[in-house]
């Protein structure tokens, strides 16, 4: 991997990585310390890749139950036991999108130290 693409990509993923982690809502904190990027070359090439592997990720960037996206929830709500042994009754939770809002919020610099770093310039997406 070509030394200024990896510090391009590196410098890229870090910022939105810690806006993804600033905007993560946080109930026992596992969620946002896991939140973390990868650098790796495929099919020739370079590709970042923001996320985290806690399962329970993909629930709160897209949502459950009634408030899932695009309806793909389970309808109806339900009922669950926590740990504690309490017994509750959601109908799911709205999507926080943390992962992609930080990625909106970030592209236009994303496209500027990419730029000024790679010395191209970006259209478009």
């Amino acid at each position: 991997m070509d030394a200024a693409v990896e510090r391009a990509m590196t410098m890229v993923l870090e910022i939105i990585k810690s806006t993804a982690k600033s905007n993560v809502s946080v109930n026992t904190g596992q969620l946002r310390n896991n939140i973390d990027y990868q650098l790796k070359s495929m099919n020739g090439k370079v590709v970042g890749i923001v996320g985290s592997p806690e399962q329970y990720a993909i629930y709160v960037e897209f949502g459950t139950g009634e408030f899932a996206e695009n309806g793909s929830g389970r309808k109806g709500g339900w009922a669950y036991q926590d740990a504690g042994g309490d017994w509750h009754f959601t109908w799911g939770q709205k999507p926080q999108s943390f992962m992609r809002k930080a990625f909106r919020q970030n592209k236009q610099q994303v496209k500027e130290i990419l730029s000024r770093e790679l010395g191209t310039t970006f259209k478009g997406a």
